[in-house]
């Protein structure tokens, strides 16, 4: 049975990287209470990194969810949803650090917006810039790549309604997770959380943004070994994304338009991963 007292599941997807990992960690003792949990949910990794943290006393109340290979991005987060306990859940890549009182932060949106059901903050790079942390939602005309394009929104400076959120670091209600539905894991790896956001906004919920919660991110750490592998899949994850979120004649055109270009690009990347 599910204990209702936990405030935040706060859930962090692992695949290698230790350092990364602790510093994640490290920032999450400043932010919890005895309200919230940890999750780990690692994806096979093969560096002895999960083997260090449950060795550690320091990690000892923290949960580890051991997959037996990579399953994906969406499909871990729908893990973490499905075994946590908490009113709300913070769903993070193992490459962020996050700001003192960010969960006090995150519930008193969650409590002053009733309709939010899911928020963003500031994502920074390693050198504090402030890098692109939400968009509109894509659509027909911004699919058209060369044509459409979408159009970077204006910096905002308080909280504020998008269309989509960048998924490195993602708090949403339990109430939402319920209503629209967990991520949809047959995306593997990109656009997992835009198809979400936009089937959140879909059913009734508020997409936030929250520029005063301001997170560093390494960003694309996880990909850098496997570059030209994720290029593959960025594509196999675009098609099929046009396909659960537009229409069929949309994805027919888009197909014709876009297709002798993604596979020139996908046989690019293929020969170069052979190599």
């Amino acid at each position: 049975m599910k204990d209702l007292s936990t405030r935040f599941t706060i859930a962090i997807i692992h695949r290698n990287g230790l350092r990364r990992l602790k510093g994640v960690l490290s920032s999450l003792l400043n932010n919890i209470s005895d309200l919230d949990e940890v999750l780990i949910i690692d994806n096979a990794s093969t560096d002895g990194s999960i083997k260090e943290i449950e060795q550690n006393e320091a990690y000892k109340n923290i949960r580890i969810i051991k997959n037996l290979c990579n399953t994906g991005y969406a499909y871990s987060c729908n893990q973490a949803m499905e075994a946590g306990n908490g009113k709300y859940f913070l769903l993070c890549n193992n490459d962020i650090e996050l700001p003192k009182n960010c969960l006090d932060d995150f519930e008193k949106i969650f409590i002053d917006f009733p309709k939010s059901g899911i928020i963003g903050g500031q994502l920074l790079d390693s050198n504090q810039n402030k890098v692109g942390s939400y968009s509109e939602a894509p659509e027909f005309p911004s699919e058209l790549d060369l044509i459409g394009r979408l159009k970077p929104l204006k910096r905002y400076q308080d909280i504020h309604e998008v269309g989509t959120l960048r998924g490195a670091c993602l708090a949403v209600r339990k109430a939402t997770i319920e209503s629209a539905g967990m991520m949809d894991d047959d995306f593997f790896f990109y656009f997992e959380e835009t198809e979400w956001c936009m089937r959140i906004a879909k059913n009734g919920w508020q997409v936030l943004t929250a520029p005063h919660i301001e997170i560093m991110h390494i960003g694309g750490d996880s990909t850098k070994s496997v570059y030209h592998g994720s290029r593959i899949e960025f594509f196999r994850s675009r098609l099929l994304f046009w396909k659960k979120t537009m229409p069929m004649h949309s994805v027919i055109i888009l197909y014709l338009w876009n297709i002798p270009k993604l596979i020139i690009d996908g046989c690019f990347y293929l020969i170069i991963t052979m190599i």
